[in-house]
């Protein structure tokens, strides 16, 4: 999983499958599927609750991923507007770059403060979905407010267009 997030980092700040990136989050999909499932073989459970451990997890899984998805889609459709964007996705890759070779060498066996770091900051879950959610909102109130501004202003202009007189 750690070498996952790092190629995931490194084709943000510069694409190395471009193009294929569903392809690849399949493939790592599968990986990280086959791995999980390896752990539920050593617990030697029976075919029933191997299937439905497997079915739990992915539906939790994927309920996870759409819940973030949602919170954190205002804010980065915002985000993706604004000019100091590359900035920010590159400072974001590089942090989670930094934390996944964190990960990488605590699993080597190396001492790494860094994924204690990233670690303990994944444990403060409520407080990280209650940012996204405020954000969210604050992003979607900006959306809106901007598109309720913009409709005034073009309603403005038709009807200048529409009084002047026909020359």
């Amino acid at each position: 999983m750690a070498a996952s997030i790092l190629v995931g980092a490194v084709h943000a700040i510069r694409p190395l499958f471009p193009g294929r990136e569903a392809l690849v989050a399949g493939v790592f999909g599968l990986g990280h599927g086959m791995a999980f499932s390896f752990v539920l073989a050593e617990m030697h459970l029976s075919t029933g609750q191997l299937a439905s451990s497997l079915l739990a997890f992915n539906l939790g899984i994927e309920l996870v991923q759409l819940l973030l998805v949602c919170l954190a889609l205002p804010s980065l459709l915002v985000l993706a507007r604004l000019r100091i964007q590359p900035a920010l996705r590159v400072t974001g890759a590089l942090i989670t770059a930094t934390a996944a070779i964190g990960w990488l060498a605590d699993r080597l066996g190396l001492p790494n403060p860094v994924a204690r770091a990233a670690d303990s900051a994944g444990s403060h879950t409520t407080g990280m979905l209650t940012v996204l959610a405020v954000a969210a909102l604050a992003a979607m109130t900006a959306v809106g407010w901007t598109l309720i501004v913009r409709q005034r202003e073009g309603g403005r202009a038709e009807l200048e267009t529409a009084t002047e007189p026909a020359v």
